[in-house]
């Protein structure tokens, strides 16, 4: 059985996403700024738990936060991406040195006019437990108590 093509959508992220992601693992200040310049809008964003970083220098400096944070780590895709008009989403984790997953999460994905990304929401860990008063019509049977 062979795996089908990807549409043409999917294409259009996977080719944003590829320098995207060899960004993470850039760390030459002057080499990834070409990687984010080939993968990203000039103005785009990134909005992570805490902070929205905007434009190459501050998607620049993030990065390297990210080296001081986890050292000798990547992020890498864990998936496939699922894709509507100009918006994907898709599933990715940090990884070690041993190909170890260390944190794993999902982001949301936002495609300019141009094909470049525009904007990231970065989100990381697994989805928390509904609260006891949530309707029980409205949450999986399965997971209901």
């Amino acid at each position: 059985m062979t795996t089908p093509s990807p549409q043409p959508e999917t294409l259009d992220f996977l080719r944003a996403l590829q320098p995207y992601l060899e960004a993470f693992s850039e760390r030459d200040c002057g080499r990834r700024a070409v990687l984010l310049s080939e993968a990203l809008a000039p103005d785009a964003e990134i909005w992570g738990p805490t902070r929205v970083f905007t434009g190459y220098t501050e998607i620049s400096e993030k990065i390297a936060g990210f080296h001081r944070n986890w050292p000798d780590c990547r992020l890498v895709l864990t998936g496939g991406l699922i894709t509507f008009r100009n918006t994907c989403h898709f599933p990715k984790a940090i990884v070690g040195p041993e190909n170890e997953i260390r944190a794993a999460g999902h982001s949301v994905a936002e495609l300019a006019d141009d094909g470049r990304i525009q904007r990231v929401l970065a989100f990381w860990g697994t989805h928390p437990s509904l609260p006891e008063s949530w309707p029980r019509q409205l949450a999986n049977p399965l997971a209901a108590g």
